[in-house]
């Protein structure tokens, strides 16, 4: 646990903006272009994807609308693990995160991880809930 000092209550306030910045940030990267790719139908016209562009014209509307919504949950799944990952790093003091300079900390609520899919799923920040 990192403490700050009371003359540090700027220092405080401003990391906990960063640190919703660099969640939130996550969150408006959740759905990848792949998935965008799927419900327009086709990836890109490559020689490597003329099988995948062949098996999406086979598809209903329907289906590429669940295989999408299966690519982003799946992307929303690697974002959380890569969290996951990070937060044990820095409970282990190997890594530190820095954004503009403004050290950011992974316990400032619950964990990046747990954070993340709270935003993912619209939930408004713990320190929101108390206004």
């Amino acid at each position: 646990m990192r403490l700050f000092s009371k003359n540090n209550t700027i220092d405080k306030t401003k990391s906990i903006i960063k640190y919703k910045e660099f969640i939130d940030g996550l969150v408006l990267r959740k759905n990848g272009v792949k998935s965008k790719w799927v419900k327009n139908k086709s990836y890109p016209e490559t020689d490597n994807n003329k099988k995948i562009n062949k098996f999406l014209s086979e598809l209903s509307d329907n289906q590429r609308e669940i295989l999408a919504d299966m690519l982003n949950d799946s992307r929303i799944g690697g974002i959380h693990d890569t969290l996951a990952y990070i937060d044990n790093l820095m409970d282990i003091n190997k890594i530190d995160i820095k954004i503009d300079s403004v050290p950011i900390y992974n316990n400032e609520f619950e964990s990046m991880h747990f954070d993340f899919i709270c935003r993912c799923n619209n939930d408004k920040w713990p320190d929101e809930n108390l206004k």
